[in-house]
C-alpha cells in the first residue's frame, strides 16, 4: 500500500517512517470490541469508524483535497449521529436547549464537535507520542466516568482502546529506549482517535439524565482550544484555516527550548490535568456555568502563552545582526 512517510522541508524526522499505527490500533480495538459479549457500541458506531479510517487511509496514501476531505467527514458525522441516535446533548444548567435551535441545535452541534475533533486530532499529530498519548489521556477519564455512571457497556472497549493506543505507543513516543518513532499513527489513526473520543463525548452527554456536555469538553480542551487558536489566526493572517504551518503548541514549546520528547509529555500531562479537572467537576455535581467559566481561564492561559512566545519569535527575527569588528 506503500504507506510510508517521507521527510521534506515540512516533516523534519529522519528516513521512511510506516504510517500504518493507526490501522493496527483500530483492528486490535474493533477485533477485541466485536467478540465480546454482549456487543455494547452498534453497528452504526462501526460503519462511522470503518469509514474514517478508510478515508484516513486513502488521504495517507493519495493526499486528498481538504474540501474533499471535509465534506466525507460531515457525511459520516450525520450518519453517525443519526444511525446511533445521538444529539441530544444535555447542557446542564449553562443554556436551555431552546437557546441555540432545539432539537435541531443540538443535533448541528454534535456534528460540529465530531468534525472538529477528527480535525482537532489530526492537527495535534506533530510530534512522536503526542496524538496517541493525549487520546489515552482523555479515555482513561472517560473510563473512570463509564464505571462512575455504570456504563457498563462502555468500560470494556474503552479499556481495550487505551491498550491498543498503549502498545502502539511503546513503537511512537520517545524515550530512552526509543529517540525517535519507527511508526506513525498517519490520518487513518488520529482521525479515527478524534472520531472516537467525540462519540464517547456525546454519547455519555446524550439525553436528558446525560452528563453535561460543557463539562464533557474539559477532557478535550487541550486539543479544541489549539485548533480553534490556530483557525483564528490563519485567518487573520488571511491564509486558509485549514493550512499547514509551524504554529501548533508542540511547535512552540518546541520553540521555547523544550525537546520534541519533553513537549509532547508536557501537552499529554496538561491534558490529564485538565481531563482530571473535568471529572472532578462531573463526579462533584458542580454546575455547568461554573464548570464553562474555567474553560475560559484554560483558553485564556493558551492565548497568553501563544502571544508572548509568537511575540518573542517575531523580536527576534526583526532584531538586526550585531556585527563584532575584531
Amino acid at each position: 500500500m506503500h504507506l510510508i512517510d517521507l521527510p521534506d522541508h515540512r516533516k523534519l524526522h529522519e528516513g521512511a517512517v510506516p504510517l500504518c499505527g493507526g490501522i493496527a490500533i483500530f483492528l486490535s480495538f474493533a477485533g477485541i470490541s466485536l467478540l465480546s459479549e454482549p456487543l455494547s457500541l452498534g453497528p452504526g458506531f462501526w460503519v462511522a469508524m470503518g469509514l474514517i479510517t478508510v478515508l484516513g487511509v486513502v488521504d495517507d496514501r493519495f493526499p486528498l483535497p481538504a474540501r474533499t476531505r471535509f465534506l466525507a467527514q460531515v457525511l459520516i458525522a450525520l450518519a453517525l449521529i443519526s444511525t446511533e441516535d445521538l444529539g441530544r446533548l444535555s447542557l446542564g444548567d449553562l443554556l436551555p436547549p431552546e437557546a441555540i435551535g432545539g432539537a435541531v441545535g443540538l443535533f448541528i452541534l454534535s456534528a460540529i464537535f465530531i468534525v472538529g475533533l477528527v480535525n482537532a486530532w489530526n492537527m495535534m499529530d506533530g510530534v512522536d507520542g503526542l496524538a496517541g498519548g493525549s487520546a489515552a489521556a482523555a479515555l482513561v477519564w472517560i473510563l473512570l466516568l463509564a464505571v462512575h455512571l455504570g456504563e457498563e457497556g462502555l468500560v470494556f472497549p474503552v479499556m481495550a482502546l487505551i491498550a491498543a493506543i498503549g502498545g502502539f505507543l511503546i513503537f511512537n513516543a520517545r524515550s530512552p529506549w526509543r529517540p525517535r518513532a519507527s511508526v506513525y499513527l498517519g490520518d487513518a489513526g488520529s482521525t479515527t482517535l478524534g472520531a472516537i473520543i467525540a462519540y464517547l463525548v456525546l454519547h455519555l452527554s446524550n439525553g436528558t439524565e446525560g452528563l453535561p456536555f460543557p463539562v464533557l469538553l474539559w477532557l478535550v480542551v487541550v486539543p479544541v482550544i489549539d485548533t480553534l487558536s490556530l483557525m483564528v489566526r490563519r485567518m487573520l493572517d488571511h491564509r486558509n484555516p485549514m493550512s499547514a504551518d509551524r504554529r501548533h503548541l508542540h511547535h512552540l514549546l518546541i520553540d521555547t527550548g523544550l525537546s520534541p520528547a519533553a513537549a509532547s509529555y508536557t501537552i499529554i500531562a496538561v491534558s490529564f490535568l485538565c481531563g482530571g479537572v473535568g471529572y472532578a467537576g462531573l463526579v462533584a455535581g458542580l454546575p455547568a456555568s461554573v464548570m464553562t467559566i474555567g474553560l475560559f481561564f484554560v483558553a485564556f492561559a493558551h492565548t497568553a502563552f501563544v502571544l508572548a512566545v509568537e511575540a518573542t519569535a517575531r523580536h527576534r527575527v526583526a532584531r538586526p545582526p550585531i556585527h563584532l569588528h575584531l
